[in-house]
């Protein structure tokens, strides 16, 4: 009988939450008729803009400081306070019930003691916005905070309490998990504890099983070792295919006032490395890539709204060739060995700013519009245990833009190449534009425009584009080249409501339109046979797709997982692509 009494309520809250769900999912509960508040949208918009909601916030987020104006200069900072909140909050309706205090319970809070040592102020300080706010952001950072609002209260003494206030996620994962893309499944099994303890560390037990092999992988991230500001990365990785070790010690550039950086790095992979054609795998090689790294930096900090940082250090990589089990003997790509010392340049604006419901649901996002660009140039040579006299070049570069007040514009830039007495090798460039606006109240339309080139790829290496890489309805790794461009057109929809206290609900319709071809003659790879089997009717041709979907971002979960169910629909297929490409995915993205 005690039983029954304690199945019978947690039985009604579950039929409360399904007819809640029902309830949105219909628009009953929006507070607005489709008809009357959106009566030039296409029925399809007007039904999800009506049935998740239409909320009128800005796009801009204002900063956590709201009283930061009001402190003298030169105030020092009393005591600091950190409040971290339970996963849920019984003062709020619908959160205390029986099962969510239990998961209160079963749940290790952050220390306080693991955010305070991440915090750029101490008692004693000089009380600065600026401190203030990048610390917010480096919390926002963690995978087990929900969110930060640090706040400065000023004493009747003159001096200033500093709140720091977070909310903790449920970060302990266990269980099997699916998505699909470009027509392939993919599956996992794992264990995890991003913050173990509640000590901000990340241990992981997990099976992978992708196209390309299955992997069993352990994993541990410290990333304040010892309560210092130095992270730690392990990891071991037994694979179908062959296996991967990681090893990383570095005490990075942790801020923008941060003086000095150094760190180690040492990398294996050994795996069989599949070239595609047309979505079919056309050669195979076994490869085996092995890197080490060491470097330091030092920085002037923050200058007049910028930071400089320069470099130097030693990179070792070495790649080796054989031929793959189960495939027969072809062609190998020749063993290849770098070794270089390296000197970097990295320029940071700060023009930091605090966005929502953009790429995440219901989450802070910390964008930085200012400028930031990196360089790093290297010399390989014979006399270092390289192959070949070579110069390395990396380079990256982003920025932003408000183009209006609802707006926000993103360009992004990278590249990479090796030159020698042969010329360009390997050389890879591309770059993309991001536009977001906000559309019908606080929804948002996206466009994405991005190209990539490339010029005498290592055989390993492919330019290629799919289902897999942003081209939603089509096979994966469906077209080759050495040129690339894909668009990706987006309207997102955003609910504002939490079903069962647990998941933020949204939706999606897009369209997708990219591209893969060479310019000029395909080169002569590894065999052959990669380009005289695989159908070339749909190479080189300009592919398009449209779609909708279905976004459910969990709001109690470390990492912020949003599950993208997709249906896309190929508009320039062949008879060997299907009508309909579904599509499931996790994602930190919307």
């Amino acid at each position: 009988m005690g039983l029954s009494r304690g199945i019978r309520p947690f039985q009604t809250s579950v039929r409360r939450g399904l007819l809640a769900a029902l309830l949105v999912s219909t628009g009953l509960l929006t507070g607005a008729s489709p008809g009357s508040a959106l009566p030039d949208l296409p029925p399809i918009l007007a039904l999800l803009s009506s049935a998740l909601g239409n909320r009128q916030p800005v796009l801009a987020a204002g900063p956590d400081l709201k009283d930061a104006g009001m402190i003298p200069p030169g105030s020092v900072i009393g005591e600091v306070r950190v409040v971290n909140q339970d996963i849920f909050d019984p003062g709020k309706p619908g959160e205390n019930n029986r099962i969510f205090r239990i998961a209160n319970k079963l749940h290790l809070n952050t220390r306080a003691k693991v955010i305070e040592s991440q915090l750029l102020f101490r008692p004693g300080d000089v009380f600065s916005p600026e401190l203030i706010e990048e610390s917010a952001r480096l919390l926002r950072t963690n995978d087990y905070l929900y969110d930060v609002q640090i706040q400065p209260i000023l004493r009747p003494d003159g001096k200033v309490d500093v709140q720091v206030a977070t909310r903790d996620v449920w970060t302990l994962t266990g269980g099997a998990s699916f998505s699909r893309s470009g027509g392939e499944n993919n599956t996992s099994f794992e264990l995890s504890d991003t913050n173990f303890l509640g000590l901000g560390k990340e241990v992981t037990i997990s099976r992978i099983g992708t196209v390309d092999r299955t992997s069993n992988l352990v994993r541990y991230r410290d990333p304040n070792l010892l309560g210092s500001r130095a992270r730690l990365v392990l990891s071991h990785a037994e694979n179908s295919d062959g296996g991967r070790e990681r090893f990383e010690l570095e005490r990075p550039f942790y801020s923008l006032n941060t003086r000095w950086a150094a760190g180690v790095r040492a990398f294996r992979d050994d795996r069989t490395e599949t070239l595609y054609r047309a979505g079919k795998i056309t050669d195979a090689f076994q490869h085996r890539h092995d890197l080490l790294e060491v470097y330091g930096g030092i920085s002037p900090g923050l200058v007049a709204g910028r930071t400089q940082r320069f470099s130097f250090g030693y990179t070792y990589s070495g790649d080796r060739f054989d031929a793959a089990p189960r495939f027969p003997r072809r062609l190998i790509p020749e063993n290849r060995t770098l070794s270089y010392p390296w000197i970097g340049y990295e320029l940071v604006e700060d023009q930091h700013v605090v966005e929502h419901d953009l790429n995440r649901m219901e989450r802070s996002e910390d964008l930085n519009l200012g400028t930031q660009a990196s360089m790093r140039l290297g010399f390989s040579s014979a006399a270092f245990g390289g192959d070949t006299d070579q110069v390395i070049l990396q380079t990256a570069a982003t920025t932003g833009w408000r183009p209006g007040a609802r707006q926000l514009l993103l360009a992004n830039y990278g590249g990479a190449t090796r030159w020698g007495s042969d010329g360009t090798e390997n050389l890879v460039a591309g770059g993309r534009l991001r536009w977001y606006a906000r559309t019908f109240g606080d929804h948002l339309f996206y466009a994405s425009l991005g190209a990539d080139l490339a010029e005498r790829l290592d055989d390993e290496d492919q330019l290629l584009l799919g289902g897999d890489s942003g081209l939603r309805g089509y096979p994966l790794r469906y077209q080759e080249g050495d040129r690339r461009v894909l668009l990706t057109l987006e309207q997102r929809f955003f609910s504002g409501r939490e079903l069962f206290h647990l998941v933020h609900v949204g939706a999606a319709v897009f369209f997708d339109a990219g591209k893969a071809w060479f310019d000029g003659t395909p080169p002569l790879r590894l065999s052959t046979r990669r380009r005289a089997t695989a159908p070339i009717d749909q190479q080189g041709k300009l592919l398009k797709d449209i779609g909708l979907g279905l976004r459910l971002g969990s709001s109690r979960s470390s990492r912020g997982g949003v599950v993208h169910l997709d249906a896309a629909f190929p508009l320039d297929g062949d008879t060997s692509i299907k009508s309909v490409q579904w599509l499931v995915s996790t994602s930190e993205s919307f």
